[in-house]
């Protein structure tokens, strides 16, 4: 799934109404795609191409390793418990933003698990360099992908006005048109252009 589509779903699902939990449960959505972003961009700022990129340097072991820990399940599930633990022995009333972040971190690695087949990720590692190949594929048109495009960006664009709902201040409403942007974008341009 696409690193929007995780943001928009942490802070739907995790954000409730309150702004500050919101963007906590977007970061947290965020979280597990960061090693990727930062090893995608050094790698362009060096001068390769997406070809090499994505093609071959992605399935090195030290890149499949970042991938790794940022969408462990035993890092984010225990990240998970500890907080929930914390707010239980605070008794506070509803997820912290330790638990909102970790929730939403956790369920970016569920889905991704769910959708990713040759550029899966080792969920277990280090305990384990098992990948699940899904049959479903978040990109790839032999697998599915044409159909999950489509409902991603049915599902982003709902998550992304729901949001907005939620959310009065105008410069957040913004910011979330502008994540959701690309899922109005792309099927525009194929329509016009193609």
């Amino acid at each position: 799934m696409n690193t929007q589509s995780h943001m928009l779903m942490g802070g739907a699902l995790f954000g409730g109404h309150d702004r500050r939990r919101i963007a906590v449960g977007m970061l947290g959505g965020l979280a597990p795609d960061i090693p990727q972003i930062l090893i995608f961009a050094s790698l362009r700022m060096l001068g390769a191409q997406d070809k090499t990129i994505f093609g071959t340097l992605y399935f090195s072991n030290w890149w499949q390793i970042a991938n790794a820990l940022g969408h462990s399940f035993l890092l984010w599930g225990s990240l998970l418990a500890l907080a929930v633990l914390a707010d239980r022995r605070r008794a506070s009333a509803g997820m912290s933003s330790l638990s909102v972040f970790a929730a939403a971190g956790l369920t970016h690695c569920l889905v991704d698990f769910l959708v990713h087949r040759e550029d899966a990720h080792m969920q277990f590692w280090p305990l384990s360099r098992w990948k699940f190949v899904s049959p479903v594929s978040y990109y790839d048109p032999a697998h599915y992908g044409l159909y999950f495009a489509w409902f991603e960006a049915t599902l982003g664009l709902s998550m992304a006005v729901l949001l907005m709902v939620r959310v009065r201040n105008l410069w957040a409403r913004l910011g979330l048109a502008t994540i959701a942007l690309p899922y109005a974008a792309v099927p525009a341009y194929f329509l016009l252009f193609r």
